[in-house]
């Protein structure tokens, strides 16, 4: 490589830092078919470009690029550039939401810059910031959000006094949407500002949005319409695709504060232009839309509900379910598992209204499996109880069948606008109150629905056999429900029913309180169940000979419940 083109990469190099990616990615795109580059230039320049990839937000294309350059950087045993591949991976695949990968790729680089840390000479605060910036990414995916805010600092910490205006800018960014959603509005706007004091222009107009967003929430419209200013003349100074749609996008959001009708009307066109837009070019911009876009829908649903309210029209919950559809199908693409957890708590509470209840347990049970599935424990704990909650009110559902209750009521009832501004504004969910559940009886029954065993905790239930012949007669109604129509949970009187598969054994936990866990006591009893080799085979022996199995027939049955369940 000749001396003017090391000086180009230099340059690309700075420009990137800078936040001119476009420009950066020009050089290097000019320098891509050079020959006879050394080992250690060609791998200056693939570190460049995987930089430039996920800078400019092409997460797939930075995920599949790595693997090269983390192949050839081994095989050179360059360990910072290793490092660096490691982190650009790691970042990559948590935007793309496979959170237990980046967890994988992070341990290996904290443990690989422990071990550079302790040798070299090298200013490494800017690897620390970004390796720290993506522990926050991974925690705000665990709705751990306090633990992310505190990250973000440390990581804001590292970075201030680098020239990396993308360190920089990112971190101040994250800290503000941290506390916007912690609900302390006065510091996300203070760390914003400081953002657009950086002027990383990639992230201007989005700076700028956070602030507007934070101002609705805060409810000072006149501030949200000064700060749109700023947008609408950077617009006119550049005309992008990104930037004209943040401009429609928030021009849409003002208009819908507005009391008037006509205002609404024109909000609504806005949304419904925006969401029928085409995708639009180059990778950043394009992740910049998509995180609007998911918006805008929630936007217009929302517009469409007040007009359910003031209206009391039926046919506008038709008109609201494809944009519901549109909402996950796009947010299952874009990976937002949290969006989906929530928009399934949506069509919960649309379902009600509807007053299809069964519906809206099935949409219940669903959020909840998606929510423990991708670890947001406090949303899992809130459907949690929410579905307990319905359980109670049932009958007074089911009487709503047969009044003349108007949607409002049942909008009111529902809770709808509650679901939708959790959405429209992604506050942190507070812990709910979690408390332990009171054992009753476990039951374990053969798929014919033949006792095989169970363990009472309380003690009426040793005596009042018709009590006992009451909830035999419960489980196996319910368990078509559970493998028929996807519900967990039922109620028997005051108690609560819940259920789980062990083929040929169903397993059945009897208990009053709280469901949450209780559920997870019932999956713990279930994984331990199967893995016990005694446990397993004397099950299955004595259900072959029709017999029943007692606790003095399996030693190490009746610890494992009382570690369980006591």
């Amino acid at each position: 490589m000749s001396h003017s083109e090391i000086k180009k990469l230099v340059k690309a190099k700075k420009l990137m830092r800078e936040g001119l990616i476009k420009e950066a990615y020009q050089i290097v795109l000019g320098l891509e078919d050079k020959e006879n580059l050394t080992a250690e230039e060609l791998l200056l320049y693939k570190l460049l470009k995987a930089n430039l990839l996920y800078k400019s937000l092409q997460f797939s294309e930075a995920n599949i690029y790595t693997d090269e350059l983390m192949q050839e950087s081994q095989k050179q045993g360059d360990l910072l550039t290793y490092l660096d591949a490691l982190l650009i991976k790691s970042f990559a695949n948590v935007m793309l939401g496979n959170v237990s990968e980046s967890e994988d790729l992070i341990k290996k680089a904290d443990n690989l810059f422990m071990k550079i840390k302790g040798t070299s000479t090298i200013d490494l605060r800017e690897s620390e910031s970004f390796l720290v910036r993506i522990k926050a990414n991974i925690c705000t995916w665990r709705g751990e959000i306090h633990r992310s805010l505190e990250l973000n600092k440390e990581a804001f910490e590292l970075a201030k006094d680098s020239k990396n205006k993308e360190l920089i800018s990112t971190s101040l960014i994250n800290i503000s949407e941290k506390y916007g959603l912690l609900g302390d509005y006065d510091n996300a706007k203070l760390y914003a500002e400081r953002a657009i004091e950086i002027q990383y222009q990639p992230w201007l107009v989005y700076t700028i949005g956070v602030i507007i967003d934070i101002l609705l929430d805060k409810g000072d419209i006149e501030g949200a319409i000064n700060y749109f200013q700023q947008i609408s003349e950077i617009r006119e100074k550049d005309k992008s695709e990104i930037n004209d749609i943040l401009y429609r996008y928030y021009k849409a959001v003002l208009l819908k504060t507005s009391l008037r009708s006509k205002n609404r009307v024109k909000s609504e066109k806005l949304l419904k232009e925006i969401i029928d837009t085409k995708d639009i070019s180059g990778g950043g911009m394009k992740f910049l839309w998509t995180k609007k876009y998911i918006f805008t829908i929630i936007n217009l649903c929302d517009l469409l509900l007040i007009e359910l309210r003031l209206t009391n029209y039926p046919e506008i919950i038709n008109e609201i379910q494809p944009y519901i559809q549109k909402l996950l199908d796009f947010a299952e693409q874009q990976h937002s598992h949290w969006i989906l957890c929530e928009t399934h708590l949506l069509q919960a509470r649309l379902a009600l209204i509807s007053l299809n209840i069964r519906e809206a347990r099935q949409f219940l049970t669903q959020a909840q499996i998606l929510a423990e599935k991708y670890g947001f424990n406090q949303l899992a704990i809130k459907i949690s109880n929410e579905h307990d909650e319905l359980l109670k009110q049932l009958t007074m559902w089911e009487n709503l069948k047969k009044s003349t209750s108007s949607l409002k009521e049942r909008m009111e009832l529902a809770r709808v606008n509650e679901q939708i501004g959790q959405l429209l504004h992604k506050k942190a969910i507070e812990a709910p109150k979690l408390l332990e559940e009171d054992p009753v009886v476990i039951l374990i029954i053969s798929e014919g629905g033949v006792p095989v065993f169970s363990q009472t905790f309380a003690e009426e239930w040793s005596f009042e056999e018709n009590l006992f012949g009451g909830f035999l007669t419960a489980v196996n109604s319910f368990s078509d429900e559970v493998f028929s129509e996807g519900l967990n949970r039922a109620n028997f009187g005051e108690y609560t029913i819940i259920m789980g598969s062990l083929s040929p054994f169903l397993i059945c936990y009897l208990f009053k309180g709280q469901s949450y866990l209780a559920q997870q006591k019932l999956k713990s009893f279930i994984d331990n169940f199967k893995k016990d080799e005694n446990i397993w085979k004397t099950f299955n022996k004595f259900n072959q000979a029709s017999r029943a199995v007692q606790l003095k027939d399996v030693p190490s049955l009746g610890p494992l419940i009382k570690e369980i369940f006591h």
